[in-house]
């Protein structure tokens, strides 16, 4: 594993890569992104990047953290909140649902992507080389945040509405509705990439109608 803090110029070329990932993203979509553009963008020999990184796969996750900026930010305002559980966890899901839809193809390759199981890696190996983006959480958005899949994201903040009277979540079915409530994601972000009409604030509303439901938050 590359120590970045301790090998600048490894930094300084790995960053590089991301970067011209990320302005292929927004010029050409994730469709037509190889390593050779990559590399080219980059100013590298295609061979160069995978001394730093598996494929473009993994390329392509670390460039998308970027459109993660605003989500983050309203994150960073929640790690403040003293809310009750069930007001912080549909906070959350609007804000979330408010970014993902308004990018549905990024997000759904980054949640239900190759490496959507894997996620914890790749968001610590971008703050290591963007750590001036690092925004500071609490203890339990930050677990959140960093889950390894988007179940993991989401169990993380179901839990602790098994302890609210207000709501139908408890220790029996808490995995069942999580599992539910992924489903209800990857099909509405399945239906916003293949609908270029699909309005996002209609998309989240509805995620959140589902969510309100399944998990009976009065």
């Amino acid at each position: 594993m590359i120590n970045w803090e301790k090998d600048a110029e490894k930094r300084k070329n790995a960053i590089a890569f991301v970067e011209a990932t990320q302005t292929l993203i927004d010029s050409e979509g994730l469709e037509k992104i190889s390593i050779r553009k990559i590399a080219e963008k980059a100013g590298f020999h295609n061979s160069t990047i995978y001394l730093y990184f598996r494929d473009a796969n993994q390329l392509i996750l670390l460039a998308s953290l970027k459109h993660f900026t605003d989500y983050s930010a309203k994150l960073a305002e929640f790690s403040g909140m003293i809310a009750n559980p069930t007001d912080k966890f549909i906070a959350i899901w609007d804000a979330f649902g408010q970014t993902v839809f308004g990018k549905p193809h990024i997000f759904r390759n980054f949640f239900f992507g190759k490496y959507s199981n894997n996620l914890t890696p790749i968001i610590t190996q971008y703050y290591e080389l963007f750590p001036e983006q690092k925004p500071r959480y609490s203890r339990e958005i930050e677990d959140m945040y960093y889950g390894n899949s988007i179940s993991q994201r989401c169990l993380q903040i179901l839990k602790p509405l098994t302890e609210q009277e207000n709501t139908r979540v408890t220790g029996e079915n808490l995995q069942l509705i999580n599992r539910i409530i992924v489903a209800c994601l990857k099909q509405l972000l399945d239906q916003a990439c293949t609908d270029p009409g699909a309005d996002p604030d209609d998309m989240n509303e509805t995620l959140i109608q589902m969510i309100t439901h399944v998990t009976g938050i009065e």
